[in-house]
């Protein structure tokens, strides 16, 4: 099953996934990400994992398959660190499922209306 499965980064980020089966493209611009992205589309990877930054960076292209049942795309934090892209991304997707921010750090509102009222 691994062999269905892509990460797109630094070198630093994907080369652990090496191990584990994980095709790993090694992008560091927009032209070796685009061409790595292409590619994955056309091996017909199951599932892609995307840095934050090379998200960015191919934010066009990932918008264009959104809706398209493979690759699913899953966008990651780096080595660098997160940058809070996968976790917007998320939210946004499941407000425009279940038509609400279950996912927002604050407090559900029932729990502060029953904190007001004492209950």
């Amino acid at each position: 099953m691994s062999e269905r499965i892509a990460f797109l980064g630094s070198k630093d980020t994907v080369s652990g996934f090496i191990p584990l089966g994980v095709a790993a493209y090694a992008v560091s611009d927009y032209e070796s990400a685009l061409g790595a992205f292409n590619e994955c589309l056309a091996r017909r990877y199951a599932v892609l994992f995307v840095t934050e930054e090379i998200a960015q960076a191919l934010e066009k292209e990932l918008k264009a398959i959104r809706f398209n049942q493979t690759p699913a795309v899953l966008v990651v934090p780096s080595m660098l660190g997160s940058q809070g892209l996968g976790l917007r991304r998320l939210r946004s997707l499941v407000e425009k499922a279940v038509g609400a921010d279950i996912l927002s750090r604050d407090e559900p509102t029932a729990q502060k209306t029953n904190a007001r009222m004492g209950a």
